[in-house]
């Protein structure tokens, strides 16, 4: 699942690891020149999630956040 947040571009997945499902977002800031190739930030999320659904859930608002933090500049 891929969407933009405040020009970001955040991609979201969930996976299995030792049996646990995992939540991961990847941060892509934008350059000065629109491309999303270096300013990248990655998320892995291990909790207890319930399912894929949940996991993809609270990756979206793990990353919304990390994006509101650390990216207010680049708006």
């Amino acid at each position: 699942m891929q969407f933009i947040f405040q020009s970001c571009l955040i991609s979201l997945s969930a996976s299995i690891d030792d049996g646990r499902i995992v939540a991961n977002a990847r941060i892509f800031v934008p350059a000065s020149d629109g491309s999303f190739d270096d300013d990248v930030y990655d998320l892995r999320l291990d909790d207890n999630f319930i399912d894929e659904n949940e996991a993809l859930n609270f990756a979206r608002e793990r990353a919304t956040d990390w994006v509101e933090e650390h990216c207010v500049d680049e708006i």
